[in-house]
């Protein structure tokens, strides 16, 4: 099944002009949001769907469950939006808002439904690759590609349940320098269930717990306590929740997100970092055609961090 997603936001560009560094970078990837984990959601009450990323850039979710045999989609999506705080600080930089635009294409298979006892699993593999440019000419040198895999079993329940559990790969190169600034690979597990609230509006409930083992660029330094930074400092345990309505609008989808999100790091200089997130979004899809999706979006996040001598605290909103 083939889908393509558009996304056009009209927006204003402000800002003054500043240097890149690597803790900017390193900002711009700690922010970014890795939930890797494949997510899924209801998109008319029935039929389930899936992503290869829950990042801003990440894959769409279209599938539609065979029932036997191998279900593969492919696709292409295309986001253009405004973001308040790009680089995810607290710092001077958080005043460099900007327009971005993303590109991803997308592909992968359910590999088969097979009857249990007291469930339906479904096997699924899938990538995606990601182009992400900052439209504001001084942000042009955080331009970064990324490239995501994963592999998961989904379990379906006959008392409304689901599960899943798989690991993802996800990759960042800087577009300029070609360089890997970031790669993990995630194992999770989740439990998620949907409930019907009435013939136009269903609602979903996300539980979800894993680990992220992380490798990226790192400065040098010893702080303080004595510990000293390197390679995994970016590795950590999170759990979350997600709560979400889905409600149809004649053509139109609006669905309402909150999630929020708990984090623990034990290496570098992130020994007894623990962070709290929190992000609220709301989309409207229009279904153009079967393979055609337009939709518009608006995201806030926030974070508040503690355990660390740098404050790693930011707003946002796209």
């Amino acid at each position: 099944m083939k889908k393509l997603s558009i996304l056009a936001l009209i927006t204003t560009l402000y800002s003054p002009a500043f240097a890149q560094t690597d803790q900017q970078v390193r900002n711009r990837i700690d922010g970014t949001n890795r939930n890797a984990a494949i997510e899924t959601g209801s998109n008319n009450g029935s039929t389930p769907s899936y992503a290869g990323s829950a990042t801003d850039a990440g894959a769409q979710r279209p599938v539609v469950l065979s029932k036997s045999g191998i279900s593969s989609f492919f696709g292409y999506d295309t986001k253009y939006f405004y973001r308040s705080n790009p680089l995810a600080t607290d710092g001077p930089a958080k005043q460099q808002a900007t327009g971005m635009w993303t590109n991803t294409f997308f592909s992968g298979a359910g590999l088969g439904v097979f009857d249990l006892t007291d469930s339906v699993v479904t096997p699924y593999i899938g990538a995606s690759w990601t182009t992400n440019e900052y439209v504001k000419s001084d942000l042009e040198v955080f331009n970064y590609n990324s490239t995501n895999a994963y592999a998961l079993l989904l379990f379906q329940f006959g008392n409304g349940w689901a599960a899943r559990a798989g690991t993802s790969y996800a990759n960042d190169r800087s577009a300029d320098k070609d360089t890997e600034d970031y790669k993990e690979f995630f194992p999770s597990a989740s439990i998620m269930r949907s409930f019907s609230i009435n013939d136009t509006t269903s609602s979903t409930v996300d539980f979800s717990f894993g680990k992220h083992i992380a490798e990226s660029f790192f400065l040098n330094v010893t702080d303080n306590k004595g510990n000293k930074s390197n390679k995994k400092e970016l590795s950590n345990y999170e759990t979350s929740a997600s709560f979400s309505l889905s409600h149809q609008l004649g053509d139109f989808l609006l669905t309402p997100k909150y999630r929020l999100s708990y984090k623990s790091y034990d290496e570098g200089l992130n020994v007894d970092r623990e962070d709290i997130s929190h992000d609220l979004g709301l989309k409207l899809d229009y279904l153009v055609t079967d393979s055609f999706k337009a939709s518009l979006f608006y995201s806030y996040s926030t974070r508040s961090t503690d355990g660390t001598e740098v404050s790693y605290d930011y707003k946002s909103y796209t």
